[in-house]
């Protein structure tokens, strides 16, 4: 029989996540990025494997890269760090030009498709972003975690007055832990969560027909912007599907 975990400061995180709005999950990844960006720009701009591991990811992802210039005091960091993979992407594209002087027309074009391809591998090819990759190890406890503890007492009511998790999770829940034996109870809560919001949303359109506008007005009132976190998590956690580049 599988044994429940031990209660790390993860359990404790994440209780604290459930009485926040929204996802708790996607919660606690905001607050981890945070985390980890400000004690980066704190104390690890200088750390030589903070910069290589920089470096290989080209930076971090489009989300991250933006918070960080949320991070009091990261003006300097950021400065540092991108000054470096700027210069690098300087010196790739100072070597091409300074190689491509052969006269000869077949030259050039092998040259050109050589420098193309290897411009765009190193791209292609980049590491994830550094703070995805240590985030992505706390969400997978996360969800372990509550699995682990859907059932128990106080974690099981702050789980019942909260909006539980989006659907995004839900997903990745049941991909990676599909044998857990708490899977069925937390589909069931969170189906419950569900039809309750459905519930709302055709609340607060029938409100808004003329001849029930009158109608006090209850909690479905946001209910529009709630379901849009229930498909998609949080502002910016899942990110957009657009960049072709792997990693982001």
């Amino acid at each position: 029989m599988e044994q429940r975990r031990a209660k790390w400061i993860d359990y404790f995180e994440l209780l604290d996540a459930l009485r926040a709005s929204g996802c708790p999950l996607c919660n606690h990844i905001k607050e981890l990025s945070y985390k980890f960006l400000d004690n980066l720009y704190y104390e690890r701009v200088l750390d030589g494997g903070t910069r290589v591991g920089l470096i290989k990811a080209k930076g971090f992802c489009n989300w991250h890269a933006w918070m960080s210039t949320e991070i009091r005091h990261s003006d300097s960091g950021i400065a540092i760090i991108y000054k470096q993979l700027l210069d690098i992407e300087i010196e790739k594209l100072s070597k091409w030009t300074r190689a491509r002087g052969p006269s000869n027309m077949k030259l050039k074009l092998k040259n050109w498709k050589k420098f193309l391809n290897a411009m765009l591998s190193s791209w292609s090819n980049k590491a994830l972003c550094p703070i995805c990759e240590a985030v992505q190890e706390h969400e997978r406890m996360d969800e372990g975690v509550l699995l682990d503890f859907i059932d128990e007492e106080e974690f099981s009511h702050e789980f019942e007055k909260s909006s539980g998790i989006c659907i995004r999770h839900l997903v990745r829940i049941m991909e990676t832990f599909g044998e857990h034996p708490n899977l069925p109870q937390l589909i069931e809560r969170q189906l419950q969560k569900y039809k309750f919001l459905s519930y709302e949303l055709g609340e607060y359109d029938r409100k808004r027909a003329y001849q029930f506008s009158n109608e006090p007005k209850g909690s479905e009132t946001d209910s529009w912007k709630r379901v849009i976190e229930q498909f998609v998590g949080k502002r910016e956690v899942f990110g957009n599907k657009m960049d072709r580049w792997k990693g982001q």
